[in-house]
């Protein structure tokens, strides 16, 4: 069951365009995220995955129904692909969160995060676990026969940085030090164990955005 991941961060959406933070919150694409999501489209040519699933927020679901059609492929929605949950801080912005949730905010910076809840809604572990709980899933469904088959996933910034941590093989706090940018895509490759061995993971490509030249 060796499954070659193409991991897409959706593209521009409203909250991101006012600065909001965009957990559980619902927003659209704009209009530049729509031109990011055709660039997007484009960065899968030299890939052919058998499948496309997504998250159930908007900005996902439109980035991959544009994906979806350059593929042919319909997008199949997963609730645990969903945004880490930001709770109470969702639609705020970092000034807002900064004035009202300073404790919070020291201890992101300066704590193992693994654990830190944000207020009203989810730790970084809990994301990381439905999101690996969602891989190993679809790898079952789809990973069959010689060399890798490839899946495409519409997800989040949080919850893909909280599943490559995994995959990467470093604490939840190292989350932190690198970029995911909008649009970006990000190829991991999942291997089964061997005699009892855990599943392994590898990272192919980090945040590649060439695909979007004009659209940054």
């Amino acid at each position: 069951m060796s499954v070659r991941f193409l991991l897409l961060r959706h593209a521009e959406a409203e909250g991101n365009a006012a600065g909001q933070t965009q957990g559980r919150i619902d927003h659209p694409l704009t209009e530049r995220g729509r031109r990011q999501a055709e660039a997007a489209a484009g960065a899968f040519d030299h890939y052919r995955p058998v499948a496309l699933y997504c998250s159930p927020a908007m900005r996902a679901r439109e980035t991959a129904a544009v994906a979806g059609r350059a593929l042919g492929l319909e997008a199949a929605v997963d609730e645990r692909l969903h945004e880490l949950d930001h709770g109470d801080l969702d639609g705020q912005t970092i000034d807002e969160i900064r004035d009202r949730y300073a404790d919070f905010i020291e201890r992101w910076r300066d704590e193992d995060i693994a654990d830190l809840r944000f207020p009203g809604g989810e730790t970084m572990r809990e994301a990381q676990a439905r999101m690996l709980a969602a891989l190993d899933e679809i790898a079952a469904r789809h990973g069959d026969g010689d060399g890798f088959t490839e899946v495409a996933v519409v997800s989040h910034n949080l919850a893909l940085k909280a599943l490559l941590a995994r995959v990467i093989g470093v604490p939840l706090a190292a989350a932190r030090r690198f970029e995911l940018g909008l649009a970006s895509l990000t190829v991991a490759e999942r291997r089964p164990g061997e005699d009892g061995e855990p599943t392994g993971w590898s990272v192919v490509t980090l945040n590649d955005r060439c695909h979007l030249s004009g659209e940054e």
